[in-house]
């Protein structure tokens, strides 16, 4: 299977490894979603779509839960 770095970029799971990996970086069990916008910045996805479609996938796979305006990792 060929898969160029653009269509990897923009796929769901990656997203969700970003926004996961800046979770981490800050070290704590929850994250507000300005802070995972600017991460997904960083790595040169600036969709908002990319952001929701990385945190469906998040919480669809029971790894995150949201409440207001932060996101939350599931113990």
């Amino acid at each position: 299977m060929m898969a160029n770095s653009n269509a990897l970029k923009s796929s769901a799971m990656y997203i969700g490894y970003i926004i996961l990996k800046e979770i981490q970086k800050q070290n704590t069990d929850k994250v507000s979603i300005f802070d995972v916008s600017k991460a997904l910045k960083k790595a040169g996805i600036t969709s908002s779509r990319q952001l929701i479609l990385g945190l469906s996938f998040l919480y669809s796979v029971n790894i995150v839960d949201f409440e207001e305006a932060n996101v939350w990792i599931k113990k």
